[in-house]
């Protein structure tokens, strides 16, 4: 019944579903008694700023305390101290930053972010839905069209069921259900690189200078809502660039990359103005990127262990939550199995889907495996990060592909992955104590995930 309805009115069930299924997620508070994490409150509190002051200074906000009709959150440490009327940031040992804005408090919470969250927040406040409510209906709407735009991409290289079963199951996953009320930045860089990627992949069919210039557009947003995710926007950019020069329209791929360049020098030039640096974290560390690392051998560590620590920690990993997400694995083996046959030779067609498979694990790689890098705390986000979670949309279109080689083995990813999810929205219907942060044994896998590592900082 529904696959005689036409295409558009098909992708506006399948996003209006997905928004019914996160808004479930709702009845999960981000831990007992309260609605919204610290996080999430500062976030709340730059679009909050930007909605009824037209500015980021949060001083006048620390002061009226708006938070305290959010739901349970009884008070807001500020990001900033205020010292000879300049507001300075301080680190975990007290000591003081570059000073900041003159005379108010400026929050790492970026500009981009809360001009994301803002028009959300300003509906909620005009139509009594309430601000927080709003944006965490936003964030939901964001994220189920970034999983709609995916589901095009896994077109691309598999046909359907196994397009829309993968991208489906992916979607209603636990990390995506219970991340995508979540007030951060997840949702729209998802969206973002999900729209980048997309175009990339029609620029390489067709080179048209729209779909270039979309794609540079949205690949030079990226960074301004979420920083680490630079180096996801730089790899779509690149794979622009190229397509773009092997079609013998070098001129338009670099005036594309132009856009990107231009962008990040605007940003960087606004971040030094309001932060004292590059990045919003300048404060902290100066002109330097946000790593703290402890010597030589930390930075091995970290190499090796935290993107391991985000796919597989017992408790916080992403395949603990997301089984299905062991199929990307499986469109690894096949790309190498593919590529090592030489079947190229023989299906010259098929070189189209390996290049997009090739595409969408790098653009994946790029948005976690840095992040985990470099994040202070990557064992311990059980989202595996937004990098990670904003990538989602991108590699669930392989998912697919992978299940069609598998088809038992995917199908019984798929069911421990939708279980997961059932079981834990029903948990937030019947137990009041329960939250969106993991617990250890939330899940009913009988034991099975005690053979997975615990990998703690």
């Amino acid at each position: 019944m529904i696959s005689t309805l036409p295409r558009p009115l098909r992708l506006l069930l399948l996003w209006a579903g997905l928004v019914a299924v996160y808004a479930a997620g709702l009845t999960l508070p981000a831990a007992p008694g309260r609605d919204l994490s610290q996080t999430e409150a500062h976030r709340l509190l730059v679009a909050h700023s930007i909605v009824t002051d037209r500015d980021i200074d949060l001083l006048d906000e620390y002061i009226a305390r708006p938070y305290e009709h959010w739901g349970g959150i009884a008070g807001v440490r500020p990001g900033a101290a205020l010292a000879n009327n300049v507001a300075v940031r301080r680190d975990e040992r007290g000591r003081e930053g570059p000073p900041l804005a003159p005379g108010g408090f400026v929050e790492p919470s970026g500009l981009g972010l809360g001009a994301v969250l803002a028009p959300a927040y300003w509906v909620g406040r005009t139509t009594g839905i309430g601000g927080p409510l709003a944006v965490q209906l936003w964030c939901a709407g964001l994220l189920a069209a970034a999983f709609v735009l995916a589901l095009g991409l896994a077109r691309r290289i598999v046909p359907d069921p196994w397009a829309t079963r993968g991208v489906v199951v992916v979607a209603l996953s636990p990390p995506i259900v219970l991340g995508a009320t979540q007030i951060g930045p997840t949702a729209p860089t998802a969206l973002l690189l999900t729209g980048a990627v997309s175009a990339a992949l029609a620029v390489r069919d067709h080179p048209r200078t729209g779909a270039a210039l979309a794609c540079a557009t949205l690949c030079a947003l990226v960074p301004w809502i979420w920083l680490p995710l630079a180096p996801a926007a730089l790899v779509v950019a690149a794979a622009l660039t190229r397509w773009m020069r092997r079609r013998r329209r070098g001129l338009m791929g670099y005036l594309a990359l132009e856009v990107l360049l231009l962008s990040a020098f605007i940003l960087l030039t606004v971040n030094d103005r309001i932060y004292g640096g590059p990045t919003p974290w300048a404060p902290q560390v100066g002109w330097s990127l946000p790593m703290f690392f402890d010597g030589a051998w930390d930075v091995a560590r970290r190499i090796v262990v935290s993107p391991v620590g985000l796919l597989v920690d017992r408790d916080f990993g992403l395949l603990r939550w997301a089984p299905v997400l062991g199929l990307v694995g499986v469109a690894v083996w096949r790309l190498v199995h593919w590529r090592r046959s030489r079947l190229f030779r023989v299906f010259a067609d098929e070189i189209h889907v390996e290049v997009s498979v090739l595409f969408l694990l790098l653009v994946l790689v790029a948005a976690t495996v840095p992040y985990a890098i470099l994040s202070p705390w990557p064992a311990t986000n059980w989202l595996g990060g937004a990098g990670a979670a904003a990538a989602l949309p991108v590699v669930a279109a392989t998912v697919g592909w992978a299940w069609q080689r598998v088809p038992r083995a995917g199908a019984g990813l798929a069911a421990l992955t939708l279980v997961g999810t059932l079981w834990l929205l029903g948990a937030g219907v019947l137990d009041g104590g329960a939250a969106t942060d993991p617990q250890r044994g939330a899940l009913p896998w009988a034991g099975a995930a005690r053979v997975l590592p615990e990998i703690r900082r």
